[in-house]
């Protein structure tokens, strides 16, 4: 993902596939936090922690 969000969407969450992963910064303001969040087999979410980034912000409201 490229744009900050505030938090991890549950609808990215929801998209994701078991194994499957995703990047995203998450923060408001000008500095976010890296995370990789991984669906594990069991369905859990298992979230690892990176270094701080400044990424734009996330559009709230827009569906595709």
């Amino acid at each position: 993902i490229t744009a900050a969000a505030p938090y991890v969407p549950t609808a990215l969450l929801e998209q994701l596939k078991v194994g499957g992963c995703m990047v995203v910064p998450v923060g408001e303001g000008n500095v976010q936090q890296m995370r990789k969040i991984t669906k594990k087999q069991d369905g859990s979410i298992l979230e690892e922690y990176f270094d701080e980034f400044s990424f734009v912000p996330m559009l709230s409201g827009k569906e595709s």
